[in-house]
C-alpha cells in the first residue's frame, strides 16, 4: 500500500453503507426538498431553572420555616396578650401573621413569581395593619415582665420576604419602616419607667437583627445573578463550540462519502476503464447514499454476525483474493456463540474505512490480482469481536509506504480511514507501514466501559440444560502504535472537547463580602446598639469593669469575624471568635445578680447569637452551634448557681435558638441549592450543547448535500442509466470530479470567482490544485484573495498551478506555485497584493 490516490485506477464496487440499497433507483429531481428540522423535545422548550429561580424558592422556604419557628415560640405570649374584646379577630391576625409566610414557602414550588409577590404584599399589609392596630387601638402598657407584644417578634419575617423580590432600596426602606413601627409599639406597650428609651433600644436591636438577614438575602440574590450571567455566557460559548464541532464533523463525514463514492464513480466514468454496467451500479448506489443521509438509520444497532457478513461481502467485491479471518479467541470450544451488537454509526464507519483500506491496497500495494506480476500481494482481513469491542485489521505484504511522507492533500488515509473513525464515538484507527514491509491498518470500535457493548444475547439449543457461565477474556483492542507526523497533523485538526465548564461557586461564605461598606455599617450598628443596651442594663451598685470588659470582648469578637478571611476558614480565627464570646458571656454572668429587674439585662445573649449567625453564614455551622451549646450551658449553670431553676436558664436562651436556627436553615438550604444548581447548570449546558449540535449538524448536512447535489447529481443521474459514454461526457465527469475535490480540499476558495477561473484554466489544459490549510479560520481578506487568484489563473495557459491558503497567523495568506516554463512562487498578502519571494 502506498500514498498514491487509491481512486485513480479503482473499479471495485464500493459498499460503505450498512444497509442494502433498493434494487431499482428512481433518479430524484435536481431540486432537493428542503429538510425540515425536527421539533425540539418538550423539555427543551421549557426555560431552564436558573440560579435566581432556585434562590427565590429557597428563600421562600426559609421564610416559611422562620415564621413557623417564631410562630411556635410566640404561642405563649399570644395567649397571654390576646385581645379579649374580639378573640376571634386576634386569632385571625396571629394566623395571618404566620400563615402567610408559610403559604409563601408552600406555593414557591409551583406558583408564579407574580403570585408569590402578591402573597408578600399581603404579608406586608398584614404586618402594617397589626402594628397599626397596636399603636392606634391598643396603646396601653402591658403587664410588667410580659410587655413585649407578640406582633413584633416576627418583624424580620416580612422584611426578608420583601428583600426576596424587591430592589435593594425598597427592601431597606421597608426594613427601616418595620423596625420603626416595632420600636413605636414597644414604646407604647412598655411597662418600664423610661418607655421611650426602651422603644428606641428595641427598635435599634430589631433593625440590627433584621439587617443581618436582609443583607444575607440581598447578597445571595447578587450572587445568584452573577451565577446566572456566568452560566448564560458559558451556555452560549459551549453551544457555539459544540455547533462548530458538529459542523466540522458533519462536513468531514460528507467529504468522506463524496471522496469514497461520488468522486470514485466520476473517476471510473471519466477514465473510461470500467464497464458501463458497473459505473451505473456505482452511480445508483451513490445517489441512494446521498438520499439516505437525510434520515437516521432504521436500526440503532447491528448484530455482529450481520456485520461479519457485510465485511465478507465487501471484501469479496473489492479484493477477491483477500482472506477473511474471524479470530474469536475468547469463545471456548463447544460453547454456543455469544451474539453482540455494534452501533449503526460505528458499523457505517467501519465498513467505509475497511473499504477504503482495501481499495488502497488493491490500487497501490503492488501487483494486484488482475495484473501479471512476479509476486502476488497477499491480503488478509482479520476480525476480532469480544466484549471489549470490535476490531478489523486489513493487512498486506506489498510495497508499503512512509506515513510521514503522505501529502496533506491526500484524503484517503487521513479522512476516509483515520478521520472517519475519529468522528465516531469510541472509534479509533491506526496505520502502520514501512517501505518494503507491507501495511497494517487497524480499525476498531471500543464501547464505553459502563455499557459493555449492550448485554450479550446467548444463543443455545433450548433442549440443553443451562450451562455454567464462562468468563470471557477481553483482549486489548488496537495496541498503541507510533503515529506519523501526518497522523499527528490529522489529530491536531480534530477539535478537542474541553471538560464541562465548572459551575461557579455558589456558597454564601464566598458570596458574602464583609469588606464592603454595608457590613461595616451593620458592624457599627452592632457596636452602637449593644452599647446602648449595656448602658440600659447597668445594675446600680455593681462594678462596671466586668460589664465594660464583657462588652469589649463581644465587640472584638464581632470585629475579628468581619475581617477578611482565607478559604478554608482558619481554625485559629474560629477559636478567637468563640473564645472572645465565651469571655464576654462569663463576665456578664459574673456581673449580673440573680434578679436584677433592669431591662435588657441579658443583652449579651442576643449579641453573641448574632455573632454565631454570621459565623454560620461564613460556612462554620458546626462551630456556631458548638458556641451556642456552650452559651446555653453557661446560662443554665448561672441560673443554678444563683438559686434559680434549670428552666429559668433555658428560658433565657431558647428564644435566641430560633434566631440561630433560622440562620442555619438559610445557610444549609443555600448549600443544598448550590449542589442542585451545579447539576442543573451542567444539565442545562449539556442540553444546550446537544441542541446546538443537532441544529448545526442538520444545517451543515443540508448545505453540504445541496452543494454536492448541485455539482454532481445531474452527472450521477446520467451515469445511472447504463450506456457507453462519449468523450465530452467523460470530460464532464472529470471536471465535476475536480470541482468536488476543490470543494473538499480548497474550501475557503470555493467561491464562484475562483471556481470559474479554475474551470476555465482546466479547460485550457492547465492542471490546477486548490488547497486550504486555514482550517476553520479563513483569512480576512478572502474577497481580495479570490480576485487575485482568479487574475493569476487567467494568465496561465499551460502547465500546473497549486494554490494554497496558508494557516492563520502568518503575514501572507496564500501562495501560488506556477509551473509553466520556469517555476514561480507568488505570495498573497491580506490586501490581495502579489509578492515574489
Amino acid at each position: 500500500m502506498s500514498a498514491q490516490d487509491p481512486l485513480v485506477e479503482s473499479s471495485a464496487l464500493v459498499e460503505p453503507v450498512e444497509t442494502k440499497p433498493p434494487t431499482s433507483v428512481e433518479p430524484p429531481s435536481l431540486v432537493e426538498p428542503v429538510e425540515t428540522k425536527p421539533t425540539p423535545p418538550a423539555e427543551t422548550l421549557v426555560k431552564p431553572l436558573t440560579a435566581t429561580a432556585n434562590l427565590i424558592r429557597l428563600l421562600c422556604i426559609a421564610v416559611a420555616c422562620a415564621a413557623a419557628i417564631f410562630g411556635v415560640l410566640s404561642i405563649g405570649t399570644f395567649t397571654a396578650q390576646i385581645w379579649h374584646p374580639s378573640p376571634g379577630l386576634a386569632v385571625a391576625a396571629w394566623a395571618a401573621s404566620f400563615g402567610l409566610p408559610v403559604t409563601l414557602g408552600v406555593c414557591s414550588r409551583w406558583a408564579s413569581v407574580r403570585a408569590l409577590r402578591l402573597i408578600v404584599a399581603a404579608e406586608v399589609f398584614c404586618f402594617i395593619a397589626i402594628t397599626g392596630f397596636w399603636l392606634l387601638v391598643r396603646p396601653d402598657p402591658l403587664p410588667a415582665g410580659a410587655d413585649i407584644p407578640w406582633a413584633i417578634t416576627f418583624t424580620g419575617v416580612p422584611c426578608v420576604a420583601v428583600a426576596i423580590f424587591a430592589r435593594g432600596r425598597t427592601a431597606w426602606a421597608f426594613t427601616i419602616l418595620a423596625c420603626t413601627l416595632s420600636g413605636l409599639v414597644r414604646f407604647n406597650t412598655s411597662a418600664e419607667a423610661n418607655p421611650a428609651l426602651i422603644g428606641l433600644a428595641d427598635g435599634l436591636y430589631s433593625l440590627l437583627l433584621v439587617s443581618i438577614f436582609v443583607a444575607l438575602t440581598l447578597a445571595a440574590r447578587r450572587a445568584a445573578a452573577r451565577v446566572d450571567d456566568a452560566t448564560l455566557l458559558t451556555r452560549q460559548a459551549e453551544a457555539e463550540r459544540a455547533a462548530k464541532v458538529a459542523r466540522r464533523q458533519e462536513r468531514l463525514s460528507i467529504d468522506a462519502l463524496v471522496h469514497d463514492s461520488v468522486i470514485s464513480t466520476l473517476l471510473m466514468a471519466g477514465l473510461g476503464r470500467t464497464a458501463p454496467a458497473v459505473v451505473a451500479e456505482h452511480a445508483s448506489k451513490t445517489l441512494w447514499q446521498l438520499d439516505a443521509l437525510r434520515s437516521p438509520p432504521v436500526q440503532p444497532v447491528v448484530l455482529v454476525s450481520d456485520l461479519l457478513r457485510r465485511l465478507t461481502r465487501l471484501t469479496r467485491q473489492i479484493a477477491p483474493d483477500a482472506v477473511v479471518r474471524v479470530d474469536n479467541a475468547g469463545t471456548p470450544s463447544g460453547v454456543a456463540p455469544v451474539e453482540r451488537t455494534v452501533p449503526s454509526d460505528a458499523v457505517a464507519a467501519i465498513l467505509g474505512a475497511v473499504g477504503e483500506a482495501l481499495r488502497n491496497s488493491v490500487a497501490s500495494a503492488g501487483p494486484g490480482p488482475r495484473r501479471s506480476a512476479v509476486r502476488a500481494v497477499h491480503r488478509t482481513v482479520t476480525v476480532l469481536s469480544t466484549s471489549a469491542g470490535f476490531q478489523v485489521t486489513v493487512s498486506d505484504d506489498g510495497v508499503g509506504f512512509e506515513p510521514a511522507r503522505v501529502p496533506p492533500e491526500r484524503l484517503g488515509i487521513s479522512e476516509s480511514i483515520v478521520g472517519r473513525m475519529q468522528r465516531v464515538p469510541n472509534g479509533v484507527a491506526n496505520v502502520r507501514s514501512h517501505p518494503g514491509r507491507g501495511t497494517d491498518i487497524v480499525i476498531a470500535w471500543v464501547p464505553e466501559r459502563s455499557s459493555a457493548v449492550v448485554e450479550p444475547v446467548e444463543t443455545r439449543d433450548p433442549t440443553r440444560p443451562p450451562r455454567t457461565p464462562v468468563v470471557e477474556p477481553t483482549p486489548t483492542l488496537v495496541e498503541p502504535v507510533e503515529t506519523s507526523p501526518r497522523d499527528r497533523r490529522t489529530a491536531e485538526r480534530q477539535p478537542e472537547t474541553p471538560p464541562p465548564a465548572a459551575a461557579k461557586s455558589y456558597s454564601l461564605s464566598r458570596a458574602l463580602d464583609l469588606s464592603t461598606p454595608l457590613p461595616r455599617l451593620i458592624l457599627a450598628l452592632f457596636v452602637l446598639v449593644h452599647g446602648v443596651l449595656a448602658i440600659i442594663a447597668i445594675v446600680p451598685g455593681r462594678p462596671l469593669a466586668e460589664m465594660a470588659a464583657a462588652y469589649l470582648a463581644i465587640v472584638f469578637a464581632a470585629i475579628s469575624l468581619m475581617r477578611p478571611l482565607r478559604e478554608p476558614f482558619p481554625r485559629s480565627q474560629i477559636a478567637i471568635v468563640l473564645g472572645l464570646c465565651g469571655v464576654g458571656a462569663v463576665l456578664m454572668f459574673i456581673y449580673l445578680p440573680p434578679h436584677s429587674g433592669v431591662p435588657f439585662a441579658h443583652w449579651h445573649l442576643g449579641a453573641i447569637t448574632l455573632i454565631l449567625v454570621v459565623l454560620a453564614a461564613r460556612g462554620q455551622i458546626r462551630a456556631a452551634w458548638i458556641g451556642y451549646a456552650v452559651l446555653a450551658l453557661s446560662a443554665v449553670a448561672w441560673a443554678v448557681a444563683t438559686g434559680q431553676s434549670v428552666g429559668a436558664g433555658i428560658e433565657l436562651v431558647v428564644r435566641h435558638a430560633g434566631t440561630l436556627l433560622a440562620g442555619t436553615l438559610f445557610v444549609v438550604g443555600l448549600d443544598r441549592t448550590e449542589a442542585t444548581l451545579r447539576v442543573l447548570t451542567h444539565d442545562d449546558i449539556a442540553r444546550a450543547r446537544c441542541d446546538a449540535t443537532t441544529v448545526a449538524a442538520l444545517d451543515e448536512r443540508e448545505a453540504e448535500l445541496r452543494r454536492v447535489n448541485l455539482l454532481a447529481r445531474p452527472t450521477l443521474q446520467m451515469l445511472a442509466a447504463p450506456h457507453v459514454l462519449t468523450a465530452p461526457e467523460r470530460a464532464q465527469c472529470l471536471l465535476v470530479e475536480a470541482r468536488l475535490r476543490d470543494a473538499i480540499r480548497g474550501r475557503a476558495l470555493f467561491v464562484p470567482q475562483v471556481t470559474e477561473a479554475v474551470t476555465a484554466a482546466r479547460q485550457r489544459g492547465v492542471d490546477v490544485t486548490v488547497l486550504d490549510d486555514s482550517g476553520d479560520t479563513p483569512p480576512d481578506g478572502l474577497a481580495a484573495l479570490a480576485h487575485t487568484v482568479a487574475e493569476v489563473l487567467g494568465t496561465v495557459q499551460h502547465g500546473r498551478v497549486t494554490v494554497r491558503v496558508l494557516p492563520a497567523g502568518r503575514p501572507e495568506i496564500a501562495t501560488l506555485v506556477i509551473e509553466s516554463g520556469a517555476q514561480r512562487i507568488l505570495t498573497v498578502g491580506p490586501d490581495g497584493a502579489v509578492r515574489t519571494p
